[in-house]
């Protein structure tokens, strides 16, 4: 019989969906408790089901009904993650206004161009040692291995980095 629905439509899993699709439905109810949401991770679970291969597939009601329990899991936890991000309307009046003015960016980007400019005067090794570990996050011990020098250099070299962005800050 399974032999004969996977030939009449191509996908035992698909096929399996489509009649047990009460049970299914009810699966996902008793996760999100609500029937809307419930039929749209069926629909999901369907869709997902149409680019599967399902040959491989032994037992489809067993893989469908955990297909479409996970869904809804997943679904509930997306629910509650938002659930936790939202913030009451009262709460609007308090949050400050993100808009700074023109002189503020300006004095903001002439810092920012005088501080990567006393990083351009220093030696290429100890310019890229500051850029690799503070702006992109690599750990001194690689910063040493790629340069072939001791941890102690680069924490060094790292150290004349900043000695230099706190000159060019305190000089403007």
């Amino acid at each position: 019989m399974a032999k004969e629905i996977a030939f009449r439509n191509g996908s035992a899993l698909l096929d399996t969906m489509i009649q047990y699709r009460p049970k299914l439905i009810k699966i996902a109810d008793g996760v999100l408790k609500s029937q809307a949401q419930s039929e749209d991770i069926f629909h999901d679970a369907v869709i997902k089901a149409c680019t599967m291969r399902s040959d491989c597939i032994h037992c489809p009601v067993g893989y469908a009904c955990r297909m479409v329990y996970n869904l809804a899991l997943d679904e509930a936890r997306k629910r509650s993650r938002e659930k936790l991000n939202m913030m009451p309307i009262d709460g609007l009046d308090f949050i400050p206004a993100s808009s700074a003015s023109a002189l503020e960016c300006l004095v903001t980007t002439e810092t920012l161009r005088d501080v990567l400019n006393s990083l351009k005067n220093l030696p290429k090794r100890t310019h890229d040692a500051f850029l690799r570990h503070r702006i992109e996050g690599v750990p001194q011990k690689d910063i040493a291995e790629e340069l072939g020098v001791s941890r102690t250099l680069v924490n060094f070299m790292i150290k004349d980095a900043h000695r230099a962005c706190e000159q060019s800050l305190n000089a403007a």
